[in-house]
């Protein structure tokens, strides 16, 4: 049994018109942010590039999951948070994918080299990527939310008292 669909209180969000200047201008602030803060040493500045690069493409995929589904962020909080929970996954898969990338570079220069890389050294260095990365995703993904999308049109007040039967 279908009846008349729930009024929305809360409209969703949209992006900022035109998309194709606000989309590339949010993820430019949000990425680039903290590539400013490594101006002189390059490798971690390339480094936080990439994995900002990771996160929001993560991030990005979840959002546009979410609309597909039907269910688009209603506020800047959920968007956050698809920024902040591609993140988390990122920041914990790091030092594991670098610690075999370093082993596999190093067994590629010298043979037996590899075995100086090790799990624990993944799980050692675990906490610290999550304390320095985390908070850089929270800003970066506010900064995207608040640069690329707007609140929607609000919906008009209905009155919807003509279709409620009185008691009897």
């Amino acid at each position: 049994m279908h009846g008349l669909p729930i009024p929305q209180r809360i409209p969703p969000l949209s992006w900022r018109k035109p998309a194709f200047i606000w989309t590339p201008i949010a993820l430019a602030l949000a990425i680039g942010w903290p590539a400013a803060l490594f101006y002189e040493d390059v490798g971690p500045q390339r480094l936080a590039i990439a994995a900002l690069f990771v996160v929001f493409a993560a991030a990005l995929v979840t959002l546009g999951a979410s609309w597909v589904v039907g269910r688009p962020p209603k506020s800047r909080r959920i968007v956050v948070l698809h920024v902040v929970a591609a993140g988390v996954v990122a920041a914990l898969a790091a030092p594991f994918v670098l610690t075999w990338l370093l082993s596999i570079v190093a067994e590629y220069e010298h043979q037996g080299a590899a075995r100086q890389f090790s799990l624990a050294m993944s799980f050692a260095t675990t906490p610290l990527v999550l304390m320095l990365g985390l908070p850089v995703v929270l800003i970066s993904g506010i900064v995207f939310a608040w640069t690329a999308l707007k609140r929607g049109t609000p919906v008009t007040q209905e009155d919807y008292r003509h279709e409620v039967q009185p008691f009897r």
